[in-house]
């Protein structure tokens, strides 16, 4: 840690240097910047922080968006650089404060992390198909030279961007498409391997999936998705992807090894589970470990009511009270349209057919948001339902202990989702909906192309 540096002359900015950069580069005035920051009051209660959305936050330097203590810190940081700023009023919200959240004139403090800067990028927009197609190859280099510098986290931000450069191409020509394709392959591929590289293992297999989406034989793909579904624990299905992948390249000798040690994995796990367990393992594999039988009769029900384009559809939907009380509170609370925040309105916003489908963010509508009774985000509860069939319903995450308001329901038994997802309820009335619901058309974003629309929620 070092000692304190008065930015402002007048202490108005006092910043603290709590993890060194490993890189000189500077944001520029005018440069788009990306952080990860908390904010805190004297007493040291949290008001606000973007690790709790487990989203960064991005900005123009210089702009006036951000309150001018923040132009003036941010401007005096390096890549990578972690710092605390101590915010005198003048150079924050002032006598005004800022609503209900801060007081006025509160002193800030602020823990900001900067991760990415970068020329502002023009609104996608704004751009034509060939000027999206360029930007998201500049994005992409862009990203490999942060990646070489061992920037993992910088990398990651540019690959991303590249991703969204290529999305809703639903009116591309085909050549367009084909080419785009690749660069995005290219994108998730690589962001797999910076999330590998981050111990961020969950984004990881996800973006090693939407990789295998565009092509399900890349070597690559198959490979980063086992290496993380390993250090999931996922070794069944880790199996799975390396057994696929010498089909397709038998001498490839990493992924042999990588087989050999998972087979190993799988055997001592299931061991253990027998011996912790007794028989009940003794005919089954640990992911095709059942729940006891539970008086379906006796669980409470809430109700959603769906439109899909013109047609009107209801769900009854069964919750696991006996088992994840605390995460049926949440969902029973936000089906109550009497509540501050509720489900009336929301649409899905991610439709996967043999997969799942996706809704319940409440702030942003687009699976970047949502919130929970109990504040931002609260912990999972415990995995003691998995998901064995079609029609459970579980809590959408965004890694460990990050359940909002966010929900899917499964339209197959996805095992690989057991120990990182909460099931908590099961549909018991409309099964033949989502018969419905999986085979709407989707943009590229794996939106419904028709909103799909809670009009209405309640407990029966």
């Amino acid at each position: 840690m070092s000692e304190p540096i008065d930015l402002t002359g007048d202490s108005g900015v006092v910043k603290t240097i709590l993890t060194e950069a490993k890189y000189d580069e500077k944001p520029e005035n005018g440069h788009e910047v990306e952080v990860h920051y908390t904010g805190k009051f004297e007493s040291g209660s949290v008001f606000d922080s973007s690790h709790k959305r487990n989203a960064t936050f991005k900005f123009i330097l210089g702009a006036g968006n951000v309150i001018k203590g923040w132009d003036v810190g941010v401007a005096s940081m390096k890549l990578g650089e972690k710092s605390l700023f101590v915010i005198q009023p003048e150079y924050g919200y002032g006598a005004a404060g800022a609503g209900s959240s801060i007081p006025p004139n509160s002193v800030l403090h602020f823990e900001i992390e900067l991760i990415n800067s970068r020329p502002k990028p023009k609104d996608s927009n704004d751009m034509s198909t060939e000027e999206r197609i360029q930007a998201a190859t500049d994005a992409k280099a862009i990203g490999n030279e942060k990646f070489m510098k061992g920037q993992y986290r910088a990398a990651i931000s540019m690959y991303e961007d590249g991703v969204k450069y290529l999305a809703e191409r639903d009116t591309w020509a085909d050549e367009a498409r084909k080419v785009s394709d690749v660069i995005k392959l290219q994108c998730h591929l690589n962001l797999a391997n910076c999330f590998l590289k981050t111990e961020d293992y969950y984004n990881a297999e996800t973006n090693a999936a939407e990789a295998l989406r565009l092509d399900p034989s890349n070597v690559k793909g198959l490979y980063r998705r086992a290496m993380a579904r390993v250090k999931l624990e996922s070794y069944a299905e880790a199996i799975e992807d390396l057994t696929q992948l010498l089909k397709v390249e038998p001498k490839n000798g990493d992924a042999a090894n990588l087989y050999k040690v998972t087979k190993a994995r799988l055997h001592e796990q299931n061991e253990r589970a027998k011996k912790k367990f007794g028989g009940i393992f003794k005919n089954l594999s640990l992911y095709n470990e059942k729940t006891g039988i539970r008086n379906m009769g006796l669980m409470p029900r809430v109700y959603l009511d769906l439109s899909v384009g013109d047609e009107r559809y209801r769900l009854v939907i069964a919750l696991f009270e006996d088992t994840v009380p605390k995460t049926v509170k949440n969902f029973q609370t936000l089906c109550d349209e009497k509540s501050d925040v509720n489900y009336k309105g929301n649409k899905f916003h991610r439709l996967i057919k043999g997969f799942m489908i996706q809704g319940g963010d409440v702030t942003n509508g687009d699976g970047t948001g949502g919130v929970s009774i109990y504040g931002d985000q609260f912990d999972d509860e415990n995995f003691k339902d998995q998901h064995t069939e079609r029609g459970l319903l579980s809590m959408a995450n965004c890694g460990p202990n990050t359940n909002n308001s966010q929900f899917f329901i499964t339209f197959v038994a996805t095992p690989h989702l057991n120990g990182r997802h909460v099931v908590f309820g099961k549909v018991v009335e409309g099964m033949e909906v989502l018969d419905v619901l999986e085979n709407l058309e989707t943009s590229e974003n794996e939106r419904p192309k028709v909103d799909v629309t809670i009009e209405g929620c309640g407990t029966l």
